[in-house]
């Protein structure tokens, strides 16, 4: 009995060790697509106009059919 509980404590120390090792990649490669995006972005050089605010009497934007 000993001898299968000690394998079933391993069994999970193993099994724990392996999720925080993918837990700790993903962190990772979150880290690296986000540089990676602000430096694509920055190389574009995109301008993106200033957004302006509709008022209430203005015709809405096309998005499809308007219903009311």
């Amino acid at each position: 009995m000993n001898d299968a509980l000690l394998t079933g404590v391993l069994a999970e120390v193993e099994y724990r060790r392996e999720e925080l090792q993918r837990a700790g990649r993903s962190v990772w490669v979150d880290r690296a697509r986000q540089a990676s995006k602000r430096i694509r972005a920055r190389r574009a050089e995109v301008q993106v106009p200033a957004q302006q605010r509709r008022e209430a009497g203005q015709v809405p934007a096309r998005s499809g059919e308007i219903t009311r």
